[in-house]
């Protein structure tokens, strides 16, 4: 599951947990020696140091378990040069004096799940009886000691339509945390033997624009994590706090592994309509597989460029001049790249869908794979076609190879008649 996104820096000193959260994506049952020896940990830290990554973050299991090694990590990590150092933890052993330590030793952000304001669904998403208590007063000490607090609530199907008092018992109680994480249950770990755990999108994507609208109103930071939900349940309008947004705009489409999600998320047939798919994973293979995708509808639908203007999307013309600095300069979710020719010097460029004009360009398939050398981007291609001869089957023997999602064709000629042939050939592609 880790290996499924990028986590710069984390260090998991334990996997060994004073709370048993039905939810766990990391069950300490999954470890036979759920504790590494001292030594492994402090090379972990010496690999971390040399990668000269800013941010590292102490995790678990519970890593307050294991007082001082966690001490000593925090004081090495800041003597070295680490300007940043966060620890994951239920604050559940976290006492005015270990919050003293933890800020002596360098601790600067701590983030806390505490899964709900009410303390009975505390308790019983955390699996542990009388765990609010501790957790709420473990967040004061935090606070009071000068570490800046992130809560991690992890919406479950018991608590989804709790979340906008969930933010509100926060302004009130808690005014000095500035950051709440919305994670949702995943279905792994433990999850993935219960199902019923999982939020249902459908009902949630209201609560989350209500919490979010209480949020800003009380300048609550409020974040969508890439453990928390697609775009379309309540963040099409709040890409700027959604992280696989933010990553896919710095670069995602080539290298960032939040949005190629390795397997664990994957997209639906109506995601291919969405504007927003550049930017968003999609969901969890079992949320499509449990609940069929309920509550995953695209909120605003890609509109092909030969058709008109669509919103949150942008159109590059790339005929006859280059379009790099156009390009460039988008920053729409979908960015269409409408062009009549195929160069060597454009197949790095940040589009996210292609329009090609193909009675212009005439290409064959090597030309095709020249331009679309898409990584993990999602492109939508459409195929103009006139009257020129063309290898639909090579074309889309290339295009389909290179992650194409869907294709439009489009003109004159006599190709609808390969359209079933060409459906059966490609039972992955949207095609029309």
């Amino acid at each position: 599951m880790e290996n499924s996104h990028r986590t710069k820096g984390l260090i998991r000193l334990t996997m060994a947990c004073n709370e048993r959260c039905p939810f766990c994506n990391v069950p300490v049952e999954d470890y036979p020696s759920p504790t590494p020896a001292e030594d492994d940990t402090m090379r972990e830290l010496d690999e971390f140091v040399r990668s000269g990554e800013r941010t590292l973050t102490l995790s678990g299991g519970e890593p307050t378990l294991l007082r001082k090694r966690l001490l000593r990590v925090i004081a090495e990590a800041r003597g070295r040069g680490v300007p940043h150092v966060e620890l994951q933890t239920n604050a559940v052993l976290v006492t005015p004096a270990f919050a003293g330590e933890l800020a002596a030793a360098g601790l600067t952000s701590a983030f806390v799940s505490l899964l709900s304001h009410l303390p009975a669904e505390h308790d019983a998403l955390a699996g542990l009886p009388g765990a609010f208590a501790p957790c709420l007063a473990g967040i004061d000490a935090l606070l009071d000691a000068g570490v800046r607090v992130t809560l991690n609530p992890v919406v479950a199907r018991s608590t989804q339509a709790l979340l906008p008092d969930y933010i509100r018992f926060v302004l009130e109680r808690l005014p000095r945390v500035r950051s709440v994480s919305l994670s949702a249950v995943q279905p792994h770990g433990r999850a993935a033997h219960d199902p019923t755990l999982l939020p249902d999108y459908d009902v949630l994507a209201p609560m989350v624009r209500e919490a979010r609208g209480l949020a800003e109103a009380g300048g609550l930071e409020l974040l969508n994590p890439y453990c928390g939900l697609p775009a379309c349940v309540g963040w099409a309008d709040g890409l700027a706090r959604s992280v696989e947004a933010i990553e896919a705009r710095d670069g995602g489409w080539r290298t960032t592994p939040g949005i190629e999600n390795r397997g664990d998320k994957t997209h639906g047939p109506d995601c291919a309509r969405c504007v927003l798919r550049p930017v968003c994973g999609g969901a969890w293979r079992a949320y499509w597989e449990t609940r069929e995708g309920r509550g995953l509808v695209p909120p605003v639908e890609i509109v092909e460029p030969w058709t008109g203007d669509g919103a949150m999307q942008e159109v590059v013309r790339g005929f006859g001049a280059s379009p790099a600095a156009a390009l460039l300069a988008a920053s729409a979710p979908t960015v269409w790249l409408w062009t009549d020719r195929l160069t060597d010097g454009e197949p790095d460029l940040p589009f996210t869908h292609l329009a090609l004009e193909v009675e212009a360009a005439r290409p064959d398939a090597a030309s095709v794979a020249r331009l679309v050398r898409l990584g993990n981007r999602r492109v939508h291609v459409g195929l103009r076609l006139g009257s020129a001869p063309v290898d639909l089957f090579a074309l889309m023997r290339v295009l389909v190879a290179r992650g194409v999602h869907a294709i439009t064709l489009l003109g004159a000629g006599d190709w609808e008649r390969s359209l079933p042939p060409l459906r059966r050939a490609f039972p992955g592609v949207e095609l029309r």
